[in-house]
């Protein structure tokens, strides 16, 4: 039996093509299986599959674990975007405290369909910790609606003032506030540095 398909009276650029693809009769058919699996999968094909998977972030400073846990929970991370856990999960993801409060636990009440967020961190760490979150909130939040992205320290006196350097663009800084209810009325619940408003597409009204 001939080791080549290539019929006799083939042309020189089809036994050339049979040549090249010659290799791939090497590989282990078996070693596909593992390709899928983000715990089989060899650690150089990594970055292959979280693209298959739509991973939306990835770093390749991360270790071969984290990687790995990343694809791994690629697909249930899908299920849930555009939900509040999505919305919280990609909150907490710079490793600090964070608080969410819908525009119907606002005193009064916010635009309907938004949401203010809140994380505590140290001024001098704003600036990183909105690299950091700011697209995981915009791929997890749902399309349609807008969120208040802010950072700084929680305390109960006027927010301070400042300015903050963000993608190589000057970025101004307000203080605001995030009001919550109270039976005395409303207070202040956190304080700190006002950052964007993260905004997609409006639905018509």
């Amino acid at each position: 039996m001939t080791a080549s398909l290539v019929p006799s009276n083939h042309r020189h650029r089809e036994r050339a093509l049979a040549a090249a693809l010659e290799p791939l009769r090497a590989i282990d058919p078996a070693a596909i299986e593992t390709l899928w699996d983000a715990w089989r999968c060899p650690a150089d094909f990594l970055p292959v599959l979280a693209y298959a998977l739509s991973v939306d972030f990835w770093d390749d400073a991360w270790d071969e674990i984290q990687k790995r846990q990343t694809i791994a929970d690629s697909p249930d991370y899908h299920r849930r975007k555009g939900t509040r856990a999505a919305v919280e999960g990609a909150a907490v993801s710079a490793g600090l405290p964070a608080s969410i409060t819908e525009w119907w636990q606002r005193v009064p009440q916010g635009r309907r369909g938004t949401a203010s967020i809140h994380i505590e961190a140290p001024l001098d760490q704003v600036a990183a910790i909105i690299i950091k979150v700011r697209p995981r909130l915009y791929a997890a939040k749902p399309k349609s609606r807008a969120i208040f992205l802010g950072a700084g320290e929680a305390a109960g006196v006027q927010a301070a003032f400042g300015a903050a350097i963000l993608v190589d663009e000057a970025v101004t800084v307000d203080p605001y506030a995030f009001a919550a209810e109270d039976p005395e009325g409303a207070f202040v619940a956190a304080i700190g540095i006002h950052i964007e408003t993260l905004t997609t597409i409006e639905p018509a009204p």
